[in-house]
């Protein structure tokens, strides 16, 4: 006589395509979050709810909310899922040989950390270093990253973090600007010229002329770029002045490519962050290497 054994637990990829949801501003953005088609990530959804049999979203004319049971559920399978994936992690670190994957903003890892990065693979040849290109430190706690750079202040949580650079500005153009003039050498000139400027993270230039204290003519809005070193080249090309954190635009410099209008600087409000997805990912000796490691790399921008 055949028996069949009734499965317990939903699959666990429901649970995390349920737990992201949670996370996330829309079904759509963690399908994203996964590589997931919309369809996808909701037959994922609607699968767990099948299987719980109940509904665990309310769903209203497009908006979709968590629900009292899953909220309830949450609170219950969260810790769980949390408590799988640090296991994992710590019977890996056992094993040996197991990649510190970090989660790394595009331009810091073209600025300063790739170019760098020899250098701590010479001095530590048996840690492996994966590098994932983001912001966002919901890989941390979904188990898809040890650790990240990140750009702060902001809310990381409960995640351990340490503080390994302030963020200082400093004024750059080309050495001759794109109309053939020379770039400006006081703020006052400022209003003569054509400022550069990123989307992420905002408002620098208004961090930045506060803190000097500018009192000079309105400016015109800047021209926006998408990323930094988009911003980078623009300004090199002469298209005009950019606020450029000399960790990410050193290269330039000494390239002679950009060059520093005055000995202007100041604080632009944020710092580099090395957050790590527990405690136990902070203690292990890849981890311990890689940020004595960078922290050391970057005090001379400090």
């Amino acid at each position: 006589m055949s028996r069949t054994i009734r499965r317990q637990a939903p699959p666990l990829e429901a649970i995390e395509a349920f737990i992201l949801a949670t996370r996330s501003s829309s079904f759509r953005d963690a399908a994203d979050r996964l590589a997931l088609s919309p369809s996808a990530f909701s037959r994922r959804i609607q699968a767990l709810e099948a299987f719980v049999g109940v509904a665990l979203f309310v769903r209203d004319k497009g908006s979709v909310t968590l629900s009292k049971t899953g909220e309830r559920y949450l609170r219950t399978v969260e810790p769980a899922i949390d408590s799988i994936r640090r296991a994992t992690v710590d019977l890996q670190a056992e094993r040996g040989g197991m990649a510190l994957r970090i989660v790394v903003p595009q331009s810091f890892a073209i600025g300063w950390l790739i170019p760098n990065l020899p250098d701590f693979q010479r001095a530590h040849p048996e840690v492996n270093v994966e590098l994932r290109i983001g912001r966002d430190i919901d890989d941390l706690r979904r188990g898809h990253a040890d650790a990240a750079i990140y750009v702060g202040p902001g809310d990381i949580g409960s995640m351990p973090a340490i503080r390994i650079a302030p963020i200082n500005g400093i004024l750059v153009s080309a050495p001759e600007l794109a109309s053939g003039r020379s770039p400006p050498t006081r703020l006052a000139e400022l209003p003569d010229v054509d400022r550069l400027a990123v989307y992420r993270p905002e408002g620098l230039w208004e961090r930045w002329l506060r803190n000097m204290k500018y009192d000079g003519a309105p400016l015109s809005p800047p021209t926006y770029f998408e990323a930094q070193f988009l911003m980078f080249e623009a300004a090199a090309a002469g298209l005009g002045v950019a606020i450029v954190a000399p960790i990410l635009a050193h290269r330039l410099l000494d390239q002679g490519r950009l060059v520093r209008i005055g000995g202007y600087q100041a604080p632009l409000g944020i710092d580099y962050y090395l957050v790590f997805a527990d405690e136990a990912v902070q203690r292990r000796p890849d981890a311990i290497k890689f940020r004595n490691w960078i922290k050391s790399g970057l005090d001379r921008f400090v």
